[in-house]
């Protein structure tokens, strides 16, 4: 395999700067001086290997769907076939392996998209496909549920997810992990009496 390119490689130093910037300090405080400092590089070099800043942000927002994806079908593929629930509850409501930074530059994006289409754009996407995903799931241990239920259920547990993930920076999510479960189990009750 060829060796990364010194392009590359400085693209991506600029990259994983810009995603700690943005996890620390969000978008809007992620200035080229603070990406540059972070990166090791000249604020010219960084936008000599990235672009402007709306190239930066493309760019990361990107880096950050695709991360967040290969993520989401690793756990994916190891789900069990069948009585999938309560694995998928235990990996939304209690693992603690769960990358803190990737999730605050997702709500980052999700914050920005308000005022730039392509973020709105690559956003909505993102959380359809999270959202249908979780309703497949769900598909697998309650066949004969009415869709509008699976619907419903799976966009409530991935809001208390996405809620829950929130937390983080206010320190919060251990005080509010075991509700959040609660409340996503309750939902899963509805679909066992609507099957």
């Amino acid at each position: 395999m060829a060796r990364p390119s010194k392009k590359e490689e400085r693209t991506e130093q600029v990259l994983q700067a810009f995603q700690r910037c943005v996890a620390r300090y969000g978008l809007e405080g992620s200035s080229l001086e603070r990406i540059a400092e972070e990166s090791g590089l000249q604020r010219s070099l960084v936008r000599h290997f990235v672009g402007n800043r709306n190239d930066l942000i493309q760019r990361l927002a990107v880096r950050v769907v695709e991360q967040s994806d290969q993520q989401w079908q690793e756990l994916i593929d190891w789900l069990p076939a069948t009585n999938v629930v309560d694995p998928l509850l235990d990996v939304l409501f209690e693992y603690h392996g769960s990358d803190p930074e990737l999730l605050m530059v997702v709500e980052a994006m999700i914050f920005a998209s308000a005022r730039d289409p392509f973020l709105k754009e690559l956003m909505q996407g993102w959380m359809r496909k999270f959202t249908e995903s979780v309703e497949l799931l769900l598909r697998r241990d309650f066949p004969d549920a009415d869709q509008a239920d699976i619907a419903a259920v799976g966009f409530g547990i991935v809001s208390l997810y996405i809620n829950l993930d929130s937390l983080n920076p206010l320190g919060m999510m251990s005080l509010y992990k075991v509700p959040a479960r609660q409340a996503a189990e309750k939902l899963i009750e509805s679909l066992k009496t609507s099957s």
